[in-house]
């Protein structure tokens, strides 16, 4: 098959794969698979279970936003949840078990929301949802705030309600609220033998970073706090094989945000609290800016397998590699470790093998199988092989170089795929974050202007993930060390890359990526063009209209606006807006709640007031994270409209 230049419209033809669940018996594998449909403007969710050894389809389910299964221990049926039956702009969702054959069976559905279902035996769920917690007003006229967020970013309003535990019976569909928490309910998770309950909870919304820790007896609903709220942020918890320990993914705060996620254990029964890789001066996460994982993502998160090691997602400069410890002798080793991003994964009950999501910078999402006996890695699906095959997805060319204090900083290029300009226009890149990272994952955008003639960069400066905690801690001197890194790395490209047109090139970038875009249009005029998509401009507003700003930036800028005025002004780009001399189109979500849209307001209003050239798109609907969530019409009215404005720029 002859391959062509990738268009537009192709991000539709992408397969979004995600969640992969192996049966608890290894037999089988159940995921989310996302599929765009731009007639109906929609997303068409399935959950698919294969065989783990063949990659034979087993079955399939196709409902309205069917995701998230679960196996029974059992491994006889799965829990999911789904939207069927549901309008579209209807709240909630619904429960629903499948036994692998004829049609599945609706166990709750419940308008507030269903979260996180898993078994806690054969028989019983828990779940997830939210609660009223006062009066509301039931047409939705007003709402009632009386704490803070207001809201939060692709929910809307908050404060009424509060997450509760559930627990249901699948025989005959009754259930229970088991908790009544004043605070935030993050995470949980049942012990193996099936008698207890552990969870992570938020007490004061006024620091949502502290947390606690809890233990529910679910024979005698004894509810014991195992670590206080003192000075951990602790975000995942499962059990030890035996019951005997927890583990909890998190940190300590000492650099508050910029800090590390750790692996920590504590007995069950309270205790001392471990910390097992610290001496591990790398995230365990899996922030990796990609746009081709779709609207449901499921990160991978620590698991405490039978065979007594603990296994651990590690981003290692934009390499998302699989690793695992075991807490008796705290050695780390490598279980998967390629230049890839092992984005999920899950291991079956005996600690035979391992099911992985797994993408790579021309590799788009398919699921994997490792067998842990024989170390045997397998693809068992090829949804994507078809568009791999038909479009050309260049690898980037990637190189480092050391800034101007020394650090090493790691950047990538992706070259024209056809273009018969002697010099070629360069689009700069930046991700969002900060603590985030560009690296082994593809992009649609970076390959469909790569496509149209474009030289596409990106780098991962100062306050990426994927490095040490010094690398990624920027607090309080947004704009210096970071602004200089990317500014040193399109140097160093162009020196690099003779036919780079320095006199044709443009920067984009949405939240950070897009406050980051606000201050280099502040501080240089080396970009012909702009584009800030969802970014920041004034520390002062987004501390009182950010769902997350008034503790965001007080951890990030320092200390509150009233306190700390002269911080917040020097790292807010709208200070500097009358140096500003590049046409810059911002783009913002009237639904964002965590960069609200009066940023990109303020800045086009004061551009215009200037007279300076400054034009501004809202979209009607939409999250923060619109760019890769919204529906496939918006998404492809988006593309559009960023790469017409480059076209028009940039373009002889």
């Amino acid at each position: 098959m002859v391959k062509r230049p990738l268009e537009l419209d192709d991000f539709t033809r992408i397969c979004h794969l995600s969640d992969p669940q192996i049966s608890p018996n290894g037999k089988y594998i159940a995921f989310t698979l996302i599929r765009p449909n731009m007639d109906e403007n929609k997303y068409i969710y399935e959950i698919w279970i294969i065989d783990s050894e063949t990659g034979e389809t087993i079955s399939l389910l196709s409902g309205e936003g069917d995701k998230s299964p679960r196996w029974n221990p059992n491994s006889q049926s799965i829990l999911f949840t789904s939207r069927r039956g549901f309008k579209e702009d209807e709240k909630g969702n619904a429960l629903y078990i499948y036994m692998l054959k004829g049609e599945p069976r609706k166990l709750i559905a419940r308008k507030e929301g269903i979260s996180q279902p898993k078994w806690i035996n054969e028989t019983e769920i828990a779940f997830i949802s939210n609660v009223v917690i006062r009066d509301i007003d039931v047409d939705e006229d007003y709402v009632d705030i009386r704490d803070i967020p207001i809201w939060s970013d692709g929910e809307g309003f908050i404060d009424e309600y509060r997450p509760q535990i559930f627990i249901l019976d699948s025989k005959s569909g009754l259930y229970k609220q088991l908790t009544k928490c004043m605070g935030s309910i993050i995470t949980w998770a049942p012990s193996n033998k099936g008698d207890k309950l552990a969870y992570i909870y938020v007490p004061d919304y006024k620091k949502p970073l502290v947390t606690e820790v809890h233990i529910i007896n679910l024979e005698t609903g004894e509810d014991t706090t195992i670590i206080p709220p003192t000075k951990y942020s602790f975000n995942h918890i499962t059990w030890g094989p035996d019951d005997k320990y927890i583990l909890l993914k998190g940190n300590d705060l000492r650099r508050g945000l910029a800090t590390h996620d750790h692996i920590w254990i504590i007995p069950s029964t309270g205790g001392d609290l471990e910390n097992l890789t610290r001496n591990l001066d790398k995230n365990i996460s899996t922030a990796i800016s990609t746009d081709v994982l779709g609207p449901y993502r499921s990160p991978a998160k620590p698991i405490w397998a039978s065979d007594g090691f603990i296994y651990f997602p590690l981003n290692d400069r934009g390499r998302i590699k699989l690793y695992r410890i075991h807490p008796d002798h705290a050695k780390i080793e490598p279980v998967i470790d390629e230049d890839a991003t092992i984005y999920s994964f899950t291991i079956d009950k005996n600690a035979r093998k391992i099911a992985y999501l797994k993408l790579s910078y021309t590799e788009l999402p398919e699921i994997w199988i490792l067998n842990l006996k024989n170390h045997e890695k397998r693809k068992l699906t090829s949804f994507n092989k078809w568009f791999t095959n038909e479009t050309i997805l260049s690898k980037p060319i990637g190189f480092t170089f050391r800034a101007s204090d020394g650090a090493v900083i790691d950047g990538w290029y992706i070259p024209p795929v056809k273009s018969c300009e002697a010099k070629k226009p360069v689009i700069l890149f930046i991700h969002g974050g900060p603590k985030a990272s560009y690296g082994a994952a593809p992009n649609f955008l970076h390959q469909l202007f790569a496509a149209k003639g474009y030289y596409v960069i990106y780098c991962n400066p100062r306050g990426s993930d994927g490095y040490s905690e010094e690398f990624a801690d920027i607090r309080k001197h947004y704009g210096e060390r970071d602004y200089k890194d990317i500014i040193e790395f399109v140097n160093n490209f162009l020196k690099r890359v003779p036919d780079a047109d320095p006199n044709r090139m443009g920067v984009i970038g949405r939240s950070y990526g897009g406050f980051m875009v606000n201050w280099i249009i502040t501080h240089t005029d080396m970009f012909k063009a702009a584009v800030s998509e969802n970014g920041i401009c004034d520390w002062i507003s987004d501390y009182g209209t950010s769902d997350i700003g008034y503790w965001f930036d007080e951890d990030q800028i320092g200390g509150t606006p009233w306190k700390n005025t002269d911080s917040y002004l020097k790292q807010s780009p709208i200070t500097y807006i009358e140096n500003v001399k590049t046409p810059t189109l911002f783009i913002h979500s009237l639904q964002d709640y965590r960069c609200y849209i009066e940023q990109s307001i303020i800045m086009h209003i004061a551009l215009k007031r200037l007279g300076k050239e400054s034009r501004l798109i809202i979209f009607k609907k939409g999250s923060h994270a619109h760019t890769t969530t919204a529906k496939p019409k918006h998404r492809k009215k988006l593309y559009k409209i960023i790469l017409d404005y480059f076209n028009e720029k940039l373009k002889q």
